[in-house]
């Protein structure tokens, strides 16, 4: 992850170096050397995602200014889903990016010790609408004493994550199926992510983010729990505390930046799975994923192209 940006630009490497420093151990040996194990554990893996994040976005500005265009315009929103809501945080201009690493941090920290105590996993659940997906999570707690399945993430239409104990995910699994659910995936995750599981975390999170010194935003954030456009400081911090358990609503917040008349995105970071959900809700809407240079690249062109 973020190898790529790192050998060839300045850019990212003061933003990869600075977030060594500031984390206080080798994210970027873990980035670029493993082992995966290790990448896959919530604590290291949640700051990768955000940091190689931030560095693709000032990879991007420094391309930009470089070939004599100027400041790099101003998004109308800016949106993360689950953690790279900190990422986006960055971006908005409520926090820098030495404040966003720290709080991702401590999130995964916490998040890492809540999912210990409180063991669990996430399915996909692909071609079956959230209203389906919820009842199934219904039935299963039902059938399964003292399960906590439910709806975590509803990325889009007809694909939904649900999230839980071992027993209640299985339960859920086969309701789904058997209400025509095309695909059920486990995720390689090692807890319960945004559900009640998460909720020992969300406490002594909301204190780290009072006191993180974060100010009103530039530039409007969809919020993953309310999927409304917020500038205020007191609300994003309400935000990043409350979202780690409680359901990503990402396929509300990019329907909303759409009613705004929001029509290009750019997913910044490692792999381009939003903007798949994105391209795939058609409408004149396009996307371009940023990760590499050569997403960089594409995009000096692919965005002056299409803001005229």
């Amino acid at each position: 992850m973020g190898h790529d940006l790192y050998a060839a630009s300045p850019a990212a490497r003061r933003v990869l170096d600075a977030a060594d420093q500031t984390l206080g151990f080798r994210l970027t040996r873990l980035l670029f050397e493993g082992p995966a194990d290790d990448l896959l554990q919530t604590i290291n893996t949640q700051p990768a995602i955000v940091a190689v994040s931030l560095a693709a976005v000032a990879v991007l500005r420094e391309a930009w200014e470089s070939a004599g265009r100027g400041a790099l315009p101003q998004p109308a929103f800016v949106a993360g889903h689950s953690v790279g809501e900190y990422a986006a945080l960055v971006a908005s201009g409520a926090a820098d990016e030495a404040t966003g690493l720290r709080l991702v941090r401590e999130r995964a920290r916490m998040m890492q010790q809540a999912g210990e105590t409180t063991p669990g996993g996430m399915v996909a659940v692909l071609g079956l609408p959230q209203g389906a997906v919820a009842e199934a999570c219904r039935q299963a707690r039902a059938q399964v004493s003292g399960s906590y399945v439910d709806v975590a993430n509803h990325n889009a239409a007809a694909q939904v994550v649900i999230a839980g104990d071992a027993g209640g995910l299985a339960a859920a699994t086969k309701f789904c199926q058997t209400a025509g659910a095309r695909r059920c995936v486990p995720l390689t995750v090692s807890a319960a992510f945004h559900t009640r599981a998460m909720a020992a975390a969300a406490a002594p999170l909301a204190a780290v983010v009072q006191s993180a010194g974060i100010v009103d935003a530039r530039v409007p954030l969809l919020a993953n729990v309310t999927a409304r456009p917020t500038t205020a400081a007191a609300e994003l911090c309400t935000e990043l505390a409350t979202q780690v358990a409680k359901p990503v609503l990402w396929a509300e917040s990019v329907q909303r930046m759409i009613e705004a008349g929001v029509t290009k995105f750019l997913e910044f970071g490692n792999g381009k799975v939003l903007t798949g959900l994105i391209e795939r809700l058609g409408g004149g809407l396009s996307a371009l994923p940023i990760g590499d240079t050569a997403g960089v690249r594409t995009a000096l062109d692919w965005l002056p192209a299409r803001l005229g």
